[in-house]
């Protein structure tokens, strides 16, 4: 005789960069099993690449690669509150007497930062040159090896795949009808500080964030409490 089923909720939930509702389901036993697997690893790729699947299995989504980090941020943390609670629990290290301590987050408190950010980077005023960037999606991060985000090549490859139009006084570049090499001789031209208009692109594109103040247990002194990206709240 066949064992009884458990019946799934479904619930709906809103895409941050686009608004689109999307349809999930709580993730399983066995797909927390690999999550939990991934997170005892400490391997940034590992818990990537669990978190990415159990998305892919639990939501009803189509070109998944497409979606920008912060994107897949937000749709952990909505599908984490509904497969296990809307409260969550992550280690805060003090900064006076460097001993850690909990504190207990509702999910539903966590937002996405700066999704207000102006995408289009004025570089030069005198001929209006300037750039419109688009957030980096799953696909690009992962197509960059790991080794190479912390050296100018890994940020030039960045950074030219993030450009999606430049443009001027007279005239639009849309860049699908540019060559790699041309984007590439484009940046290079670039001063110093016109460079850093485009690296602080993507030390302020939107992220889950969240803000708090806490006493340590420890010591008792106050603390602000700063958590950024999906990898702070899995400390």
């Amino acid at each position: 005789m066949a064992l009884p089923k458990m019946s799934i909720p479904r619930y709906t939930v809103t895409l941050p960069s686009t608004g689109t509702k999307l349809n999930m389901r709580p993730y399983l036993v066995k797909e927390e099993k690999v999550l939990m697997i991934a997170l005892e690893s400490q391997d940034p790729e590992q818990i990537t690449s669990a978190v990415k699947n159990i998305i892919a299995t639990c939501y009803n989504i189509d070109g998944m690669d497409n979606l920008t980090v912060f994107d897949i941020e937000m749709l952990f943390l909505q599908l984490r509150a509904k497969s296990v609670g809307e409260r969550m629990e992550v280690q805060i290290k003090c900064t006076d007497c460097e001993k850690m301590s909990p504190i207990a987050i509702n999910i539903d408190e966590i937002k996405v930062s700066n999704q207000d950010l102006d995408r289009n980077i004025l570089l030069e005023k005198e001929n209006g040159v300037g750039v419109t960037m688009k957030y980096p999606s799953l696909e690009l991060i992962g197509a960059i090896a790991p080794e190479k985000f912390n050296s100018i090549e890994g940020v030039m490859d960045l950074i030219v795949d993030c450009i999606e139009i430049i443009f001027d006084d007279d005239n639009v570049y849309n860049l699908n009808n540019e060559s790699r090499e041309e984007v590439i001789n484009f940046i290079e031209s670039l001063n110093t500080q016109q460079f850093k208009k485009i690296q602080a692109f993507f030390q302020d594109s939107p992220a889950v964030a969240y803000e708090t103040k806490k006493n340590c247990t420890h010591c008792g002194e106050s603390q602000e409490i700063k958590l950024r990206g999906l990898n702070s709240f899995f400390s």
